[in-house]
């Protein structure tokens, strides 16, 4: 037997706050010859305010997910209020009903002089070969809204079970919120700390001590990133799969293979690179071409690699509902973070080819300055030593 509703949401509308922008408002229509029980041709009305200017949706779901719900989904740009059936995650997987289940009764959506999209329908909760809506069980919802009138991938998404008759509910978890974090975690350090601290271990190297401490460090950092890049992708192939999504579809998995083949290419170029000649004899040709490529791919997808995790941020964000504010201070830290390192490698390479052109080591600067003021240079001792010759070190690698 149903405990007594909160409030009678077959005489008055019931409110729900999906999130703070979104709100969703029912009422149950029962015939006088049914029940909330049996609810032989019940309707629901619902209206649902959001606060701005975007294509709004409700889905209906039988697990809570995504993929597999039917959705009613109203765009004000062409004024149109459509059942769809949500196959995958991308747009493309967002299909409308054929005509013959296009069954909306007294659907709108309006875009108020306030800025809120209000979109109205009745819609029978039981309709053969689609999801069924109890009137006195729990009901799997999901909610979204766009960034524009135009149907495209959402930038919000609630999920909740709601009683419609009682108006009891609760908020559904995403699920593996530990997994996506743990990869974003992981796409940080090996794109934004240890990919850069390979570089600058290259472009840098006249500041580190003599001999080959700099091609370690560069090929230490560069193989420990890509361990750690294929644990990422991984990660993102085994969850996408477990939550029925789709594979190399969005910018953000497309991004993720390509930057895959493209290191991997990297790390092949740089264990099978050309010798570089004897002192005193000029690059072949085929080493001039190696380090030019070696050069422009490493930036390449030192560019990508940015992108790419501000692109997760964004995702990350719009999959747990972030709040903007979260969304945007993450995101500003980050792009500090990346400013700060990108800084160091573009202002560090320069002094470098401005150290290689003088013939001088960062040492040898350094006392030319002490000298300047009057400090006794030959009673100080260097950490470094003289680096003059780590300048010309016989392997040029970047």
């Amino acid at each position: 037997e149903l405990e007594p509703p909160a409030k009678d949401c077959s005489k008055e509308l019931c409110d729900f706050e999906l999130d703070l922008d979104y709100l969703l408002r029912y009422k149950l229509n029962i015939p006088k010859d049914s029940s909330v029980e049996e609810c032989t041709g019940c309707t629901i009305s619902m209206e649902l305010i959001y606060e701005g200017e975007a294509w709004i949706s409700i889905a209906f779901s039988n697990d809570g997910k995504m993929v597999g719900s039917e959705a009613v989904i109203g765009t004000p740009g062409d004024g149109n209020v459509l059942k769809y059936i949500i196959e995958s995650k991308v747009i493309s997987g967002v299909e409308p009903m054929p005509e013959s289940q296009q069954t909306l009764l007294d659907a709108s959506i309006e875009v108020t002089d306030d800025g809120q999209t209000i979109m109205k329908f009745t819609k029978l909760m039981r309709e053969p070969g689609e999801i069924e809506i109890s009137a006195g069980d729990d009901n799997n919802f999901l909610g979204a809204y766009g960034i524009d009138e135009v149907l495209a991938t959402h930038t919000k998404r609630q999920s909740v079970v709601l009683n419609l008759a009682s108006g009891v509910s609760e908020e559904v978890a995403t699920p593996n919120k530990a997994a996506w974090l743990a990869h974003g975690i992981m796409a940080f350090l090996s794109w934004g700390v240890f990919v850069p601290f390979a570089v600058q271990a290259s472009v840098l190297r006249a500041f580190l001590p003599k001999g080959h401490m700099w091609i370690k460090l560069h090929k230490a950092f560069n193989c420990i990133a890509y361990a750690l890049f294929i644990l990422i992708f991984i990660i993102g192939v085994v969850y996408t799969s477990m939550e029925g999504g789709s594979h190399f579809v969005n910018g953000h998995q497309k991004m993720g293979l390509a930057m895959l083949i493209m290191a991997f290419g990297q790390i092949l170029a740089g264990v099978f690179r050309p010798p570089n000649p004897v002192p005193g004899e000029a690059k072949a040709a085929i080493r001039v071409a190696w380090e030019v490529g070696h050069r422009v791919l490493g930036v390449a997808l030192l560019s990508c690699g940015f992108w790419q995790m501000d692109s997760g941020i964004g995702l990350y964000a719009t999959k747990y509902s972030l709040s903007e504010s979260d969304e945007k201070h993450l995101s500003i830290v980050y792009w500090i973070w990346i400013g700060v390192i990108s800084a160091v490698i573009i202002f560090g390479g320069v002094y470098f080819k401005y150290l290689k052109s003088s013939g001088e080591s960062p040492v040898q600067v350094a006392e030319k300055k002490d000298e300047k003021k009057g400090v006794d240079v030959t009673a100080m001792e260097s950490p470094v030593g003289d680096d003059s010759e780590n300048i010309q070190e016989k392997d040029q690698d970047v």
